[in-house]
């Protein structure tokens, strides 16, 4: 009699384990998803921009919607929900049914997804499926935001200087998939309760290890194929940051819990720092949005960002909207100019049109309203007030709606005055 109620006792038991082991198991699927998609986009993102340095695919190309790129990482994004699913949303797989977990219980009931720099990751969380595209879109953000600074502002455009240009994107790259991995395996072993800590420090008592360790691979590597012929990066012998179509500054972002990025890039050594700097901002904020069950979601990872103003001049990259950086325009004004744009794609009250500097005009890029012109011969200047001027050497070089004086004619670089905004 005694041994069958043990035995019913230990059923019970049993039962009450798996019950309870449920919830767990989807926290760990969606810590576990969203490190994996990060990983896996970053990889094919960064693969991509490596051909299109090294000539193997035009220069032109959006790796984003570069098909066989875009194939990966539709993939990866698919199998993350896919698998998110299995663990969370019952037997039937399903999420939105009666079987799913619930949201409170698995640290997902906030109500929509924390967002990465006023980024597009606003979404409804309604049930967990919605768990993992909200993990995915931050995964996106942070990848962009990492490539975006090591690629420049023009993106991966073959230039001078290419194999550091290519190992300064390759070790970035890789030094954000080894902290991803790192982080997913300490929060893990959070999750499963083989410890009770903060990841990475004190962790699991690896993950700060490793990540340290990667990082000094990573600026080992990128100042030897940098740092010129004594393969170090300080010395006479480096490439200045321009050269390698690199943003005059660095984002003003501060790693959660950690270091504040920003200041100029004026050196080698200021570029390997800000690439180590950002890379921790990305990869903590990527993998912190997948862990919401025992760490909450850093504020330093969504701070507000600038958004366009007609008209309104920048001094550092941080005066910008996420995506743009501060440029010069050839004549001392700089302004926000983001990437290069087809149509409709510009953020933070952007538009879309030619670029404009004193060396002429190039192909469409996002821009905050104000300083834009519409032809070849065209530069916006601040004289006044502000408006498009064009180039001449003589007062009928001034057609409408130019005005019909040209300044400074004699020097061989007149503009003429308009009155017309730059729109």
């Amino acid at each position: 009699m005694r041994r069958a109620a043990f035995a019913l006792v230990a059923v019970f038991a049993l039962g009450v384990a798996r019950a309870g082991a449920e919830p767990v198991a989807c926290e760990r699927a969606i810590a576990r998803e969203s490190a994996r998609y990060a990983q896996a986009a970053m990889h094919a993102l960064w693969s991509c921009g490596d051909k299109v340095l090294a000539g193997h695919l035009p220069a032109a190309t959006d790796c984003r919607t570069e098909p066989a790129t875009g194939a990966k990482i539709a993939a990866a994004a698919a199998k993350a929900g896919t698998r998110t699913a299995a663990k969370c949303c019952g037997a039937d797989r399903t999420c939105g049914t009666a079987g799913d977990e619930s949201l409170a219980t698995i640290g997902w009931g906030f109500g929509s997804c924390p967002d990465l720099e006023s980024g597009p990751c606003t979404g409804a969380i309604g049930t967990p499926g919605d768990a993992a595209p909200c993990a995915t879109c931050v995964g996106d953000v942070a990848v962009d935001r990492l490539l975006g600074l090591v690629w420049g502002p023009a993106g991966p455009v073959p230039g001078s200087a290419p194999a550091c240009r290519r190992a300064l994107a390759k070790e970035t790259a890789k030094l954000f998939v080894a902290r991803s991995k790192a982080l997913a395996r300490c929060w893990d072993g959070r999750l499963a309760g083989r410890h009770a800590n903060d990841c990475p420090t004190p962790g699991d008592g690896k993950a700060a290890g490793a990540i340290a360790a990667a990082e000094t691979k990573a600026t080992a590597r990128i100042c030897a194929a940098c740092g010129g012929p004594d393969r170090a990066c300080g010395g006479a012998d480096d490439p200045p940051p321009a050269a390698l179509g690199l943003a005059a500054d660095c984002p003003a972002l501060t790693v959660p819990g950690g270091a504040a990025c920003g200041g100029p890039l004026a050196t080698l050594s200021d570029v390997t720092s800000c690439a180590l700097c950002v890379a921790a901002f990305a990869g903590t904020c990527a993998d912190r949005v997948g862990v919401p069950a025992v760490a909450p979601y850093p504020a330093e990872c969504d701070p507000g960002a600038p958004v366009c103003a007609s008209g309104v001049e920048c001094a550092a990259d941080a005066d910008c909207p996420l995506g743009y950086t501060c440029q010069d325009n050839g004549g001392g004004t700089r302004y926000c100019v983001g990437a290069p744009c087809t149509g409709t794609t510009c953020s933070g009250g952007g538009v879309c049109r030619p670029y404009c500097t004193f060396d002429g005009c190039s192909s469409p890029q996002c821009q905050c309203p104000g300083f834009g012109c519409a032809g070849a011969d065209q530069v916006c200047l601040d004289q006044g007030g502000l408006a498009c001027n064009k180039l001449c050497t003589q007062d009928s070089d001034c057609v409408t709606p130019f005005g019909f004086v040209c300044v400074n004619a004699g020097f061989a670089d007149g503009i003429c005055i308009g009155t017309v905004p730059c729109q």
